[in-house]
């Protein structure tokens, strides 16, 4: 009997939720931050270094530079969401993308009294029944 107890502790909590595997981000957040980290540095540091005549620099700076992304990245990822339910930092990255007019959200951001669409006189909708 004391052994199906401590099975029963030694549960996980967690299940629907990635583990944890660098600064708090799961594994497919820290290759977003890498992918997006990369599509914006390494091409910016390749046209910067060409204007000096040294483009192909440029693709090792930028290497360099997209893991300085991920870190930064990851550390501001970490600060927006200690202490938040799950999935609090993707409404929050969603309703910016909605603020800024990049991608429109589903969400309802209406605030004010809302209508039922009923009428007082159900005796319509009687007549519709039949």
């Amino acid at each position: 009997m004391a052994k199906d107890r401590e099975d029963s502790e030694l549960l996980p909590t967690r299940l629907n939720v990635e583990p944890p595997v660098f600064r708090g981000c799961s594994l497919s957040e820290l290759i977003m931050l890498a992918g997006i980290s990369a599509a914006i540095l390494i091409p910016l540091s390749i046209i910067v270094l060409s204007m000096v005549g040294y483009a192909m620099m440029g693709i090792g700076i930028g290497s360099l530079a997209t893991i300085g992304g991920v870190v930064m990245g990851a550390t501001r990822l970490q600060k927006m969401k200690r202490g938040r339910p799950i999935g609090y930092y993707q409404l929050q990255i969603a309703l910016m993308l909605d603020n800024t007019g990049i991608k429109k959200t589903s969400l309802v951001r209406r605030s004010g009294f809302w209508s039922i669409g009923r009428t007082k006189d159900a005796s319509s909708a009687r007549k519709l029944s039949k």
